[in-house]
């Protein structure tokens, strides 16, 4: 492992992530954080508070700086709508007060929304922002305004797949002022020891299991209708839902999908876990897992984790599946929205064929997803970024 470079020899920047839970997108902003101060970057995190990311930044000796950032989700209701300039305006004072007093190179924002908060210091200061695109078409309305107006203030962007360059450039993005840079796996998962699988997964299986936040965009719907499916030719099969509410506007469709649990055939066969912080573990004691989002996946952090693991993996064709995964040799991929497909897939997964395809996906995540090289090449970014920057005020 290299020596880290001298602390006088780092320069500083400051990671912007308006949400405070640890999500797919949370993972890659740690992976990331972990590697950069061997490249000559010192990272510090802004977030929310008290969430599970800002604990787990600090558990692996991140430096946060707590800041009272709203999520500004995508909405029509016109009462959430009024208290956005006013949680813009707070939150961009706090990043411009963290950039100020922490002399900061370089603002690195995740969504469209961390770009906006950043912007007034970016102006204020003198500083570039670099923004980090995890989405994928299609993208609706309000969220493609925000983006519109983030590519106005960004010096350059990097999208974790084709389907996020696809994205900028539908809405008019200079292409030329980004790159494409695939997600980093944690080290521990390709290196390491593998963990131990989850104790709560027990009894003979299939243990079939799909991870994510709960919200429609994610599929758990479309999961359940597939396990109704397996469940009658697979009479010990046991389904698993890994993952939390992701807003408390999504209560509905956490109801529906426990609703659906209840259906005869599925009934004390469906486990809800909500958040779990060991995922390893979890996909570990999977002998499936699924990935089964309907939209709005550039490049799974699941998908790649499953690979790292070499579990057998099913998943849907939205994004930059097809990046992450090879069909019918590190991976099963149908159509979103298709439960027969899906427990077609899962089925084949389960079977004598998921042993090969696990087998392969692990290797193509050592040769594809390493962290060190995705560090890499995002402090380079960084780098390019800087000096650029600096000509470009000269």
């Amino acid at each position: 492992m290299n020596a880290l470079p001298p602390r006088a020899e780092r320069r500083r920047v400051l990671i912007v992530n308006r949400v405070g839970h640890l999500g797919g997108v949370e993972r890659v902003i740690l992976n990331l954080a972990s590697g950069l101060p061997r490249h000559g970057w010192e990272p510090i995190l802004a977030c929310p508070d008290g969430g599970e990311l800002a604990e787990a930044a600090r558990a692996q000796g991140l430096r946060v700086a707590p800041t009272p950032f709203d999520r500004m989700r995508i909405t029509a209701d016109p009462r959430v709508l009024l208290r956005y300039p006013l949680a813009w305006r707070q939150g961009a004072a706090a990043v411009e007060r963290i950039c100020r007093d922490e002399q900061v190179s370089l603002i690195h924002a995740h969504h469209p929304v961390g770009s906006l908060y950043a912007r007034r210091a970016a102006r204020a200061l003198g500083l570039p922002i670099l923004l980090h695109v995890h989405e994928s078409l299609p993208a609706r309305p309000l969220y493609a305004l925000a983006l519109r107006q983030a590519v106005r203030d960004y010096s350059r962007y990097i999208a974790v797949s084709g389907a996020g360059t696809a994205l900028l450039a539908s809405i008019g993005a200079d292409l030329d002022r980004g790159s494409v840079i695939p997600n980093g796996i944690e080290a521990r998962l390709l290196d390491g020891p593998p963990p131990a699988p989850a104790a709560e997964v027990t009894g003979p299986g299939p243990h079939i299991g799909v991870f994510g936040v709960i919200e429609p965009r994610k599929g758990q719907d479309v999961f359940l209708r597939a396990a109704e499916l397996l469940a009658r030719d697979h009479p010990q099969a046991q389904f698993w839902i890994v993952g939390p509410l992701a807003l408390k506007d999504k209560a509905g469709f956490q109801a529906q999908i426990r609703a659906m649990a209840e259906n005869p055939v599925l009934r004390g066969r469906v486990h809800f876990t909500g958040f779990r912080a060991d995922v390893g573990a979890w996909m570990r004691a999977m002998d499936v897992v699924v990935q089964a989002s309907v939209k709005h996946e550039s490049l799974s952090m699941v998908l790649l984790e499953a690979m790292a693991l070499g579990r057998p993996i099913v998943a849907t064709r939205v994004g930059g599946t097809e990046e992450g995964i090879r069909d019918d040799h590190t991976g099963l991929i149908v159509a979103p929205g298709d439960a027969p497909a899906l427990a077609a897939a899962i089925a084949r997964a389960a079977g004598p064929e998921g042993a090969a395809l696990g087998a392969a996906a692990a290797r193509s995540a050592r040769e594809v997803f390493a962290p060190e090289v995705f560090c890499r090449k995002v402090a380079e970014v960084y780098d390019q970024v800087v000096a650029t920057h600096a000509e470009s005020r000269a």
